[in-house]
């Protein structure tokens, strides 16, 4: 039975004729062609970029998460060919075809696309890209191997280091697909796994965390490596507040100091121009009266030999009347 079968009919009769109408089927939000009001040809799923080998396995995992939110991926996968419909809804899927091929096209690097624009089928599409680009080479694998083993914190944030660590583990869980059943062996298998993971996360952390680290390693219940994530985000910011603090303590002490040197500098200095003035007023002084001296020598040499030269007239003129008597 195809889908879209219920379908509503309805008869008119006029006269001695009597014709059935035949109308479309009804299309609710939970059917594979309905359209939501914002699936337009030019929106796009995901800001990721298909680029070649090295991102598809990141970027089709994203492009299946996009098409189930939007009830869309069995165009893509294969479950909703055109044939699986009645005919009546043919034209409705090309449309929403035509959409889920833009959307695929929207998220492809401008090199790609001249093998996407001549396609017909959004199915067709998706099974040429991963032909082409899904290759899980074992050396990615051990690519992603040595750089969860080997990274480390360093200069970066608990949580950018965190973020990179599960990017790492994600894109090498998607190559590295682990087996799983309801058994209690493979319940067993994934809490190893993540016990492995959080000895990863610990080993990479700074130095600063060791004591962190011992801590956590011995709580009887060990706790998910979720719980430890919060738990040193918490502690890093602690130390950055505290940091913070004594930074502001520190910058408010150097302005003080530097206040105090300031007003000391400025008082030598105006008790230096104090000593020069002073220094200058008794060199001043000192010149001053090494003039006087010096102008009231000869002044008073001169007012003697004046007087002396006057005396001495005064007892010639005394004199003459004398001897001339």
């Amino acid at each position: 039975m195809a889908i879209g079968d219920e379908y509503t009919t309805t008869t008119s009769t006029t006269g001695n004729f009597t014709a059935g109408i035949t109308t479309f089927p009804t299309i609710d939000h939970n059917h594979p062609l309905y359209l939501q009001p914002t699936d337009t040809p030019g929106s796009s799923l995901i800001s990721l970029q298909l680029t070649g080998s090295d991102n598809y396995a990141l970027w089709s995992r994203a492009m299946k998460i996009g098409f189930l939110g939007k009830s869309k991926l069995g165009f893509v996968d294969g479950r909703f060919p055109k044939s699986k419909f009645k005919l009546e809804l043919h034209d409705l899927w090309e449309k929403v075809n035509a959409i889920v091929l833009s959307w695929i096209m929207n998220v492809v690097r401008p090199g790609l696309l001249s093998s996407i624009f001549y396609a017909s089928s959004a199915h067709k599409v998706w099974e040429d890209l991963k032909e082409r680009f899904d290759k899980v080479n074992g050396s990615r694998i051990l690519y992603l191997h040595i750089e969860v083993h080997t990274l480390t914190q360093g200069t970066m944030t608990v949580i950018d280091y965190f973020s990179r660590l599960r990017e790492l583990w994600d894109e090498f869980d998607a190559l590295m697909l682990c087996p799983g059943c309801p058994c209690p062996e493979s319940k067993q298998y994934a809490q190893h796994f993540e016990y492995q993971r959080l000895l990863q996360f610990l080993a990479g952390l700074n130095e600063s965390y060791s004591q962190s680290k011992s801590q956590i390693m011995m709580m009887p219940p060990l706790p998910s490596i979720n719980k430890v994530y919060s738990l040193l985000v918490d502690q890093e910011s602690q130390r950055n507040l505290t940091s913070t603090t004594q930074v502001a303590r520190v910058t408010e002490a150097l302005k003080s100091t530097a206040l105090y040197s300031s007003k000391n500098v400025n008082n030598a200095g105006n008790y230096k121009s104090k000593n020069s003035q002073v220094q200058c007023n008794v060199e001043i002084t000192c010149a001053e009266r090494y003039n006087m001296a010096t102008n009231v020598t000869p002044t008073v040499n001169q007012q003697s030999r004046e007087s002396g030269s006057s005396n001495s007239g005064t007892t010639q003129q005394m004199s003459q009347p004398a001897l001339f008597q």
